[in-house]
């Protein structure tokens, strides 16, 4: 069958229009799947360093800095990888607020709050700009 050429132009015209909205929506729900990875690892993380110091983590004369280096460990051997897939371009800061103190302590529990910057890659997504995790434990000791 003879098409027309400016059947041709019409489709390209459709492409034009079509394919940007495709490349949005495709980003998006990347973007929103690497957010749900990074809640889901912050609060795994966060649970995981509630839990060592709820044990014993940290001794009474430590003192913030030495806190946080104890902390990081413990991020860093559970969730390795969230800087290289859920930030894509640079290490992911996390916050550790505000420190947790030394078990036990005068109320009986640890409560750990872990947040970190979110760089989503869709321009849908900038109302993801950070993620945090919490997680409370008694002190077991």
């Amino acid at each position: 069958m003879y098409r027309r050429s400016k059947d041709r132009g019409a489709a390209v015209v459709e492409l034009a229009v079509v394919l940007p909205v495709l490349l949005i929506i495709i980003f998006s729900v990347v973007d929103f799947g690497r957010f749900i990875y990074t809640k889901i690892v912050l609060s795994s993380a966060s649970f995981e360093i509630a839990d060592a110091v709820s044990r014993g983590l940290f001794l009474t004369s430590d003192d913030d800095l030495t806190k946080s280096s104890k902390m990081r460990d413990v991020l860093t051997d559970i969730s390795p990888g969230i800087a290289n897939f859920a930030q894509l371009d640079s290490n992911a800061l996390v916050t550790l607020t505000p420190l947790p103190a030394s078990c036990p302590n005068g109320v009986g529990k640890t409560v750990v709050t872990l947040t970190t910057e979110f760089k989503p890659i869709s321009p849908l997504n900038s109302f993801f700009d950070s993620t945090s995790a919490s997680a409370s434990m008694r002190c077991l000791r």
